[in-house]
């Protein structure tokens, strides 16, 4: 009898709760649809929906970021301070440039000059070239403050060696801005150096507020004949000793002859260590040859007139890039096979002799045929 009734009110409460779902299902299907739901997301403004992720030939402008300053810090060279729109900016290491994008279109490559830890915005310095075909005019005559650009992630090829027993860093005009970084990261970690800084004149020191807290490691060098300064470059670059370590930037003629003074003073190419901002040589493109791509098992005929970056880039194949014309690095591969023809300005003496790496945006090959690591 207890069964019988435990399952009577089963029933009755089953019964109740079928008509009760049969009632909402009812409602639920005479009732209006609803408003569409508004986005919980914030809108972009139209100026940063219309910027694109990935740029021409592959060079991706992954961070937005608002120039949160402008200033003139130097003769002919303006100061920027890039904040981000949102979130954190990534670390970098001293050395490290971005890839600046444009409202004009155009793409630089620019040193960012952080001391160690500031992670909130990124620094540049941006020098007016008298023959610029937009870049640095751009940036000093059209950008503002409160404007919006496009940036790539940090990529450094141009790496501080911090086990060195002393190192020396030789700057030239705006080729402070990578050896500024390194020198505030080694001031910080009170590992011995010294910063020479080669300028016309004292208005010509960029980020002085920045160079102040260097205290005795700066030496200033300035209004120096091209005579006088190849002096003192033999001054300061006798007496190598193993372990000590190099750095040099600047323009090309400057650069040129530090590294030849230091190749006569007895310091060995792995010691030294340089990044020339612009390829200035005359790029003979009149050869044609054949690439095979090992990895990717893929023949290619570059002809007269194009890169083997390009050819590839019609292939379908990405490559990294940044410069585009031998400077930076960015572009190297590992050579299998051939004889490269080294035009770019990237690879030392020693790495040009072994012939194992390639800038794969401007040198071509001296062979009729190259194998490369992609």
């Amino acid at each position: 009898a207890e069964g019988a009734a435990r399952i009577a009110i089963l029933r009755h409460h089953n019964e109740r709760l079928s008509k009760l779902r049969d009632e909402v299902e009812r409602d639920v299907a005479n009732a209006p649809a609803p408003a569409p739901l508004e986005p919980v997301y914030e809108r972009v403004s139209a100026e940063l929906a219309e910027m694109p992720e990935v740029t021409t030939h592959g060079r991706k402008a992954a961070l937005r970021v608002s120039v949160a300053r402008k200033w003139q810090t130097a003769d002919g060279i303006a100061g920027f301070e890039l904040r981000p729109i949102k979130g954190i900016l990534p670390t970098f290491q001293p050395g490290a440039h971005i890839d600046v994008h444009m409202p004009n279109g155009e793409i630089r490559q620019y040193s960012i000059t952080n001391g160690p830890g500031e992670t909130d915005s990124f620094t540049i310095g941006v020098k007016l070239e008298r023959d610029s075909k937009g870049g640095s005019k751009c940036m000093h005559e059209t950008v503002r403050e409160g404007d919006v650009l496009a940036i790539s992630e940090p990529r450094n090829n141009f790496p501080l060696r911090r086990d060195a027993i002393k190192t020396l860093f030789v700057a030239g005009g705006i080729g402070i801005t990578p050896l500024l970084a390194m020198a505030q990261a080694l001031k910080n970690q009170e590992l011995a150096h010294e910063l020479h800084y080669f300028a016309q004149g004292e208005e010509h020191l960029a980020f002085a507020d920045r160079l102040k807290h260097l205290g005795d490691a700066l030496k200033p060098h300035l209004g120096l004949s091209p005579d006088a300064t190849g002096a003192e470059l033999r001054q300061l670059l006798a007496g190598y000793r193993n372990g000590m370590h190099l750095y040099i930037c600047g323009p090309g003629p400057m650069l040129e002859a530090a590294r030849k003074i230091a190749a006569e003073q007895g310091w060995p190419d792995s010691a030294v260590h340089f990044e020339y901002f612009k390829n200035t040589n005359k790029i003979d493109d009149s050869s044609s040859f054949e690439v095979a791509l090992a990895r990717s098992c893929v023949t290619l005929q570059v002809p007269a007139g194009k890169t083997i970056m390009q050819v590839m880039r019609e292939s379908g194949i990405d490559v990294p890039s940044s410069c585009e014309q031998g400077a930076c690095g960015t572009c190297v591969a590992t050579v299998i096979e051939g004889e490269p023809d080294h035009q770019d300005v990237y690879l030392n003496d020693a790495e040009r002799k072994a012939g194992t790496k390639i800038m794969t945006c401007v040198s071509r090959a001296k062979s009729a045929r190259l194998v490369l690591d992609i």
